[in-house]
């Protein structure tokens, strides 16, 4: 849903609103019930809020809704689209594999390792996120879909279900 839907969404309900509260000012209500459409009066009468700045809806079919790009200049964040992620990822595990060091450089301590199980875990659930990400239709998702399966891919070779393959 776009910011314009939305505003005609809450404009479409402003106005149900007001035309509810025109309808029951005729009618006997009772105590509790016009205590209800005081509420909603008062609502209706608050002008809109001042100096706030509105966030952004954003879209689940096109941005990330686990987290927002704070370094972008806008108060509350923006949206992080699936194609920006896809993008930021694959430079994240290019420079990885460009600094990684040779084997036997760092202590075996610091490597790693999931069993094959927790592997085949991580795997199934990387591969569902990416099923997700092709369903939502959008260029971006499918972008991040196939990095997301490359990553699962990767965890998945070691394993029984990788050897398979």
């Amino acid at each position: 849903m776009t910011g314009d839907e939305l505003a005609d969404r809450y404009a479409r309900l402003r106005r149900a609103a007001a035309a509810l509260l025109e309808v029951t000012e005729t009618v006997e209500v009772s105590l509790l019930h016009r205590d209800h459409l005081d509420g909603l009066a008062a609502a209706l009468a608050e002008p809109g809020p001042s100096g706030v700045t509105v966030r952004k809806v954003v879209d689940p079919s096109l941005h990330l809704l686990s987290s927002r790009d704070y370094q972008s200049g806008t108060p509350d964040g923006a949206p992080r689209p699936f194609a920006g992620e896809a993008r930021s990822i694959r430079e994240d595990l290019a420079l990885d594999d460009a600094t990684e060091e040779p084997r036997g450089e760092w202590p075996d301590v610091w490597d790693p390792t999931l069993t094959e199980v927790q592997a085949m875990v991580v795997g199934t659930l990387l591969r569902e996120l990416a099923a997700r990400l092709v369903a939502t239709g959008n260029s971006g998702g499918r972008e991040l879909a196939v990095v997301v399966e490359e990553v699962a891919d990767e965890v998945l070779a070691p394993t029984f279900v990788g050897a398979q393959r």
